[in-house]
């Protein structure tokens, strides 16, 4: 089997969660335009990256109401489309937020999500201003473990942004059963580190995660400047042999497009052999004498 996949990059947020929605229906329609049966949005897509700054955690980020409603309006594109689509949102429950991935199939259906495993960075800012990640202070860890959805006809699992930096995060979603594993980050130029360094270590992290597991991997991020912060882009689709398909050439909104083959991949878990000849038992911390 073979297919049209896409990285939809964004760049900067809109200043609502509507507007932003709007944005994406469009991409989605000129993805559908071309064909493309699975699209993967950023980390946190539907609004601006607030997770490096000290605020109030308004309904303005995690407003189920309005998260409801893009979910629900990005469902009709895939089902208009026949599109699977992965969605990554700030989810409010109860009275935590997390930072969640919606995996929606081809008919429209909300049918899994995922929640951001590893949560980087501080509570409280860093004493001397410098910027820093504050993740911590926003977002609960996640507790649906590394979850594998059917969209039809295709298993997708998710990491988010720091999730994808873990090779223990891909083997999980591998040994769950995961098809291709779809990824969306939010990663900033951070002080002391240049952009071409930090595209350099993300795309380190994602292609190995796919040679290792044998797999496809989507991933999409956030791109340009946003509330004085530069965000790297480079989304990305790297092949089972840990190569780079396709890459984005711009730094704002773009889709990235590449052919899928389901049947190159299966070749390549079966010559690696990764699943048969894994030691489980063994892999554990032991102490020496």
């Amino acid at each position: 089997m073979t297919f049209l996949a896409a990285a939809l990059q964004l760049g900067p947020a809109g200043p609502s969660i509507g507007t932003t929605v709007s944005r994406i229906l469009s991409l989605l329609d000129q993805a559908g335009d071309q064909g493309v049966k699975l699209v993967v949005l950023p980390e946190l897509a539907l609004t601006p990256y607030f997770g490096a700054t000290v605020h109030e955690l308004s309904g303005h980020y995690a407003s189920k109401p309005e998260n409801d409603e893009a979910i629900a309006a990005v469902g009709e594109k895939a089902k208009d489309h026949a599109m699977a689509i992965v969605l990554p949102f700030a989810e409010l429950s109860g009275n935590q937020v997390y930072n969640s991935m919606a995996f929606i199939d081809t008919a429209g259906r909300h049918v899994g999500t995922f929640r951001k495993m590893h949560i980087p960075g501080f509570v409280e800012p860093k004493p001397n201003g410098e910027v820093t990640i504050l993740e911590k202070r926003y977002f609960t860890p996640g507790d649906l473990g590394f979850g594998v959805y059917d969209t039809a006809p295709l298993k997708l699992g998710g990491l988010i942004c720091y999730d994808r930096r873990f090779p223990e995060a891909y083997r999980s979603l591998a040994h769950n059963g995961a098809d291709i594993i779809c990824v969306g980050y939010n990663t900033p130029v951070m002080p002391k580190n240049t952009l071409s360094a930090a595209r350099r270590a993300s795309e380190l992290a994602m292609c190995g995660g796919a040679y290792s597991n044998g797999t496809y991997v989507i991933a999409a991020g956030k791109a340009g400047m946003e509330n004085g912060m530069r965000y790297i882009g480079g989304s990305l689709i790297a092949g089972p042999d840990g190569m780079i398909v396709k890459k984005a050439k711009n730094m704002g909104d773009e889709l990235v497009v590449a052919e899928i083959d389901m049947e190159k991949q299966a070749s390549i878990r079966e010559r690696w052999a990764f699943a048969v000849n894994r030691r489980p038992a063994d892999y554990v911390m032991t102490q020496t004498a």
